[in-house]
């Protein structure tokens, strides 16, 4: 099976946990929609790192773009990723 993972790195952000807010509602719809698989966020507020079941590469950087921090993103990652197991 087919996935995408996105490594995002994120940079200083005013009202973090305002935009949170927004940002877990978001991913929570694709993960109930099952756009999305899996959600990591990193310590300290880094980032996170995503796990998509959609395989479309365009698809994915376009929902990326949808999320309220993306903006504030330093860094963003994509790697397709072909599961063994």
């Amino acid at each position: 099976m087919n996935t995408i993972m996105v490594n995002t790195t994120l940079g200083k952000v005013e009202n973090i946990e305002e935009v949170l807010k927004g940002e877990f509602a978001v991913v929570a719809e694709w993960q109930q929609k099952g756009i999305l698989a899996h959600i990591f966020v990193k310590e300290a507020g880094g980032g996170a790192v995503l796990v998509f079941n959609e395989t479309d590469l365009g698809t994915v950087k376009q929902l990326i773009s949808q999320l309220p921090l993306s903006k504030h993103f330093e860094k963003t990652e994509y790697t397709l990723l072909d599961k063994q197991f």
